[in-house]
């Protein structure tokens, strides 16, 4: 029995305000297409069951475009395929409140598509003679009084949960933590989880699929991720492929550290950085990080070509950070620990609304500034 993965879809996604020559937001456009490459994919495949483990839509109330988009494919997967399919809903498209409809309830009026977003819920397929029980992102605060076991009476049985299991990296907002002994046990035919973007592996039968396209505030820490879906044979509990999808290339270029450096020569490295990506730089999304770099060099920064990188790349983030008092290094922070306040604020700033006229990456680098002067007075 062959069980398609795919987790964190996350349709509806937009950020960096550029659009296509159909008006459409790139990244949103972006990560339609990763989905769409997913879900042909999975009909070449003909599995025997697809899991899609929550953030179906990056949003609770997404636009009329994201769900006639989404509607459309899944149509097609189920002409396609005879295979159910079971959808979860996760942080991003479950309301919070009980009484609010989910609008992941429209999926379930087309053939074979099960959903279940508000409690923990036995779905039966009684022509797989399979259990998916589903612990979706709003069942996570009734956690300690759920019991997650499998059903005997089934021949298969799989867990299917979006959340964050202890021991993996906890995003910003992560109320609620799944315990290993909860929820990672070998009476599991096999354990689907999302909400966690990178591929990973838990336990032989335990796996996150990651996310389709780049969608998290911590895309820096992704890019040596793969991402795609799994395929997984629950018969012989083995991992058969992981499906890699196409995505936009992010570039995380190695940190300049500017100690002692004149402008000039800082100038000259940034220049050399962004000339030696492969491929080059244009359309894609770019970061660049300057350690150790004084208020008055920074200010002899070579900001002509920094504007004409930004117009080229989709997206080219520059962070300039002041000397430490220390001496320590941002990235010398041991792996797993807390973003800086500057890492945080760029993400906000890169994703929330801002007023027409208002140049997001200058106030980007205005905020960081900031930051940095309240943390070098400090």
């Amino acid at each position: 029995m062959r069980v398609i993965h795919i987790a964190d879809p996350h349709l509806g996604y937009r950020a960096y305000n550029r659009v296509n020559k159909q008006g459409l937001n790139m990244r949103e456009a972006d990560v339609f297409l990763a989905f769409r490459e997913a879900i042909h994919k999975t009909a070449e495949l003909k599995p025997d069951l697809v899991l899609i483990a929550g953030d179906m839509f990056h949003v609770v109330r997404p636009s009329n475009l994201t769900i006639q988009y989404s509607f459309r494919e899944l149509a097609a997967l189920t002409q396609k395929i005879t295979a159910p399919t079971v959808i979860i809903g996760g942080n991003h498209d479950s309301p919070r409140s009980a009484d609010t409809g989910c609008i992941l309830d429209l999926l379930k009026n087309l053939p074979g598509i099960h959903v279940a977003h508000s409690e923990y819920l036995q779905i039966k397929l009684d022509q797989l003679d399979a259990s998916v029980f589903c612990l979706c992102h709003r069942a996570l605060p009734h956690i300690s009084s759920l019991k997650i076991e499998p059903d005997p009476s089934s021949k298969h049985n799989i867990l299917l949960a979006h959340g964050t299991v202890e021991g993996v990296l906890k995003y910003a907002g992560d109320l609620y933590q799944l315990s290993r002994s909860q929820v990672i046990r070998d009476d599991w035919d096999y354990i689907a989880f999302g909400h966690y973007h990178s591929f990973t592996e838990l336990a032989p039968n335990a796996y996150y699929a990651g996310s389709l396209e780049y969608t998290s505030t911590s895309l820096w820490s992704e890019t040596k991720a793969k991402k795609g879906f799994i395929e997984y044979d629950i018969a012989d509990r083995k991992l058969i492929s992981f499906h890699n999808v196409s995505t936009r290339e992010v570039v995380d270029l190695r940190p300049i550290d500017a100690d002692g450096l004149a402008a000039d020569e800082v100038n000259r490295m940034i220049v050399n950085r962004i000339e030696g990506i492969d491929g080059g730089h244009a359309d894609k999304i770019v970061r660049l990080i300057i350690e150790n770099l004084p208020r008055g060099v920074q200010a002899d920064l070579d900001f002509a070509f920094i504007r004409s990188i930004r117009t080229q790349a989709l997206h080219f983030e520059l962070q300039t950070r002041l000397p430490s008092r220390t001496g320590v290094s941002s990235d010398s922070r041991e792996a797993g620990t807390a973003r800086s306040l500057e890492d945080e604020w760029a993400d906000f700033a890169r994703d929330c609304e801002v007023p027409g006229g208002v140049d997001r990456d200058r106030l980007t680098d205005l905020g960081r500034d900031y930051i940095a002067r309240q943390e070098s007075a400090s």
